[in-house]
Parts: C-alpha cells; structure tokens; sequence
C-alpha cells in the first residue's frame, strides 16, 4: 500500500479537526452544567405574589347584563322580521317580487343570529326560541327560493 503526501496531510487535517470537535463539546458540556446548575437553584427562589385584596367589590355581571339585553334585542329585531314575513305572505295583494328583498334580509339575518346562537349557553332559554326562529327562516328561505310560493 502506498501512501502518498496527499493522504498524510488528509490524515492529520482530519486529526485536527477532531482534537477541535472534542474540545468544543467539552466546552459545551460544561456551559451547559452551568446553566442547569443556575436554574436549579433559582426554582427554589420563586417569587410569590402579593394577596389580591378588595376582589370582592368587583362586580363581573354587569358585562353579562349589558350582553343579554343587546342579545334580546338582536333576537326581537329576528322575530320581527319573520312577522312582517308572515305578514306579506298571507296578504294576497304582494306579489313575489315585493317578497324576494324581504327574504334575502331574512337569510342574511339568520346567518348573523348564527354566531349568536352558538354563542349562548345551552341552559339559556332564549337559545330555543332563537334556534326554532333560525330553523324556520331557513325552511321558509329555502322554500321560497325552491319556488313553493309560485
């Protein structure tokens, strides 16, 4: 086996690089000691807050107040509109075309009373008579749009 100038040169530059690898991961090593030796002891250091005082006098259901009442006035503004509905569509002198801006309004307020509905708790009561609400203007938007009326 011959061994040219150009494998020895190899072969040391190769011995070097590893000499520089194995100090560089010592180096490593020991930062890396000295960090977990650092955060261990400052667990032990932790700050606890000072006691929330006067907590009581805070009173969180004024928001829900304000909430329910824009809430109940959204879905009565619903109803209202499936009333002037109703209204149109027993009165024989309106003819469809009169109807079709009322039922588009009607769909596009359903999907606004959407967010709303899933919005609500299931216990809240003014979650049924919204969802039947809802569950009728699509039933009615669907019909109309489908022709029933014709």
């Amino acid at each position: 086996m011959k061994i040219t100038p150009h494998e020895i040169s190899r072969i040391a530059n190769d011995q070097k690089t590893n000499k520089v690898a194995k100090t560089t991961g010592n180096k490593f090593e020991g930062i890396l000691q000295q960090t977990i030796n650092k955060s261990s002891s400052s667990e032990d250091q932790t700050m606890t807050p000072p006691p929330v005082q006067n907590i009581s006098n805070i009173r969180f259901d004024l928001i829900s107040n304000i909430d329910r009442t824009q809430n109940i006035e959204r879905v009565k503004k619903f109803l209202d509109v499936l009333e002037n509905y109703q209204k149109k569509l027993e009165d024989p002198s309106v003819n469809l075309k009169e109807m079709y801006p009322l039922v588009t309004h009607m769909g596009s307020e359903a999907e606004n009373m959407l967010a709303l509905l899933n919005s609500l708790p299931d216990e809240d009561g003014m979650k049924d008579i919204l969802n039947r609400a809802l569950v009728t203007s699509t039933v009615e938007v669907i019909k109309f749009n489908k022709g029933d009326y014709i």
